[in-house]
């Protein structure tokens, strides 16, 4: 060990990505209260959902990063945690990780339903068995990356259901196609760190970054389209022949934030922005997501 055990907490806590996590519980439980919004909601299912889904992807985070703790070593932006920094030893990064993904599946499992529980290993095991090894391997990993991304909305329908519904493959869609140019973006921003880590992303095997960008338009159109029949589905002509919604937060937000987001992804495309568009993008896609989940969970709630 090279540091005080005063931080061994934080370190623990870092080795989980909470990011991540936070993303994957946020997208899970907007996946259960946007699913047939009139079917009661269950106290005990929402705490096992929430917290299952996050003992899950912390404890994904946690084995990703002893896995790739060479590449980390190598990279600007990863070198600082805590396994290339020497605060916490490999094997113990691998026992944290393995008993949080084993506790989250089984807490999703029993205080939910089992197709939930499968659907978080399903999860757990495309991110660490699929996804973590391709990235050193080939550009697609970042399609198969995206697949563990999407599956949490399903597991909060499923949790709140036991089969997934409409609104819960439209949820999974979206998520599907919005990591897409939230990731290029990312990748054109630490290319020449992905690069010494030996990750094969697309700005790595395509410098220029066209290819990035066009991996970035390709799928923010299908993102939107998917955000369009979100709003239909429940902003559209009701059984008493009116229409509700144009009024809905969720509809203008939505549309905003969706004009905002393609803009930055077309200026992304040009050659000459590329680079300086990218940050800016990155972030859009940070804010873009929660800012539509959480107004489409309170639209749909209320």
């Amino acid at each position: 060990m090279t540091e005080r055990a005063g931080s061994l907490p934080a370190a623990y806590l870092e080795l989980t990505k909470p990011r991540l996590s936070f993303l994957s519980v946020l997208t899970a439980l907007t996946g259960y209260f946007c699913s047939a919004p009139q079917t009661p909601v269950e106290g005990r299912v929402i705490f096992s959902l929430a917290v299952g889904t996050a003992l899950a992807a912390g404890g994904c985070g946690a084995i990703n990063m002893w896995w790739e703790r060479d590449n980390d070593a190598k990279m600007e932006r990863t070198k600082n945690r805590p396994l290339p920094a020497g605060i916490i030893e490999p094997s113990q990064a691998l026992v944290f990780g393995c008993i949080l993904v084993v506790l989250g599946i089984s807490l999703v499992s029993i205080g939910a339903n089992p197709l939930a529980g499968i659907l978080t290993a399903a999860t757990a095991f495309s991110y660490l068995l699929l996804y973590t090894p391709l990235k050193s391997l080939t550009t697609w990993c970042t399609l198969v990356g995206s697949l563990p991304g999407a599956i949490p909305p399903i597991i909060g329908t499923a949790a709140k259901l036991g089969y997934i519904d409409r609104m819960g493959w439209l949820l999974f869609a979206l998520l599907f196609c919005w990591q897409i140019p939230h990731f290029m973006a990312l990748a054109v921003m630490w290319r020449d760190d992905y690069a010494r880590g030996g990750l094969k992303v697309a700005t790595v095997t395509d410098p220029s970054g066209r290819t990035a960008s066009i991996w970035a338009m390709v799928f923010i159109l299908p993102m939107l389209f998917v955000v369009s029949q979100i709003i239909l589905m429940f902003f559209g002509p009701q059984a008493e022949g009116t229409y509700r919604g144009f009024a809905s937060p969720f509809l203008w937000i939505s549309l905003i934030a969706g004009i905002w987001f393609f803009k930055l992804t077309l200026e992304f495309t040009f050659p000459q922005r590329r680079a300086q568009v990218a940050k800016p993008l990155f972030l859009a896609s940070i804010l873009y997501l929660p800012l539509v989940l959480l107004t489409l969970t309170l639209n749909r709630l209320f």
